[in-house]
């Protein structure tokens, strides 16, 4: 019984300051609003059998870090719903299909909500069709509207591994690692 006493004196003082220590391990970060996460997709993905509603599974692809600290680690999951797709169409009009991101689970057990990035990168091919049918238009009349009627825009076909980046909407503090 007196060694008992005696074990449990010497283990209570090193599973305190083990107790005090281990918060001290984690460090309050701020993950600041547009701090990128990239995601790659766990599933196919196709504007000809996506439908509104329908789940997406992710994972995020690389450790996110803030100041040198992990805040999310790869391989977190992520899960999305998609909320609108558009097929593509005639003069050159790519399919489309949008998605809404839940938010992503730190490594201190929040979550970060998270966005898309719009990005102003003109399409070249819709350009280009759009060009085409006013410029045709103009020289030819009828007969070159016709011309933009017949350039098809492109079908979205994302496989597993394809990659796409979200950003943190708005700054969250996490205990990083």
């Amino acid at each position: 019984m007196t060694r008992c006493l005696d074990l449990l004196k010497c283990t209570m003082p090193l599973a305190a300051s083990l107790a005090f220590a281990l918060p001290a391990l984690a460090e309050r970060v701020s993950v600041p609003k547009g701090t990128e996460i990239v995601l790659a997709f766990d599933q196919p993905l196709k504007d000809t059998t996506a439908r509104d509603g329908d789940k997406v599974r992710l994972h995020v692809d690389q450790d996110v870090q803030v100041d040198g600290k992990t805040v999310i680690k790869e391989g977190t999951k992520a899960y999305g719903t998609i909320t609108a797709v558009k097929k593509r169409a005639r003069f050159g009009v790519n399919a489309r299909i949008q998605m809404k991101i839940k938010p992503i689970r730190t490594v201190d057990g929040k979550h970060v909500v998270v966005g898309y990035k719009t990005k102003s990168t003109s399409n070249g091919k819709t350009a280009g069709a759009a060009a085409a049918s006013v410029g045709g238009a103009a020289l030819l009349g009828p007969v070159g509207l016709v011309g933009g009627y017949f350039i098809v825009g492109k079908h979205v076909n994302v496989k597993p591994g394809d990659k796409t980046t979200v950003d943190v909407d708005k700054d969250t503090v996490v205990n990083a690692r």
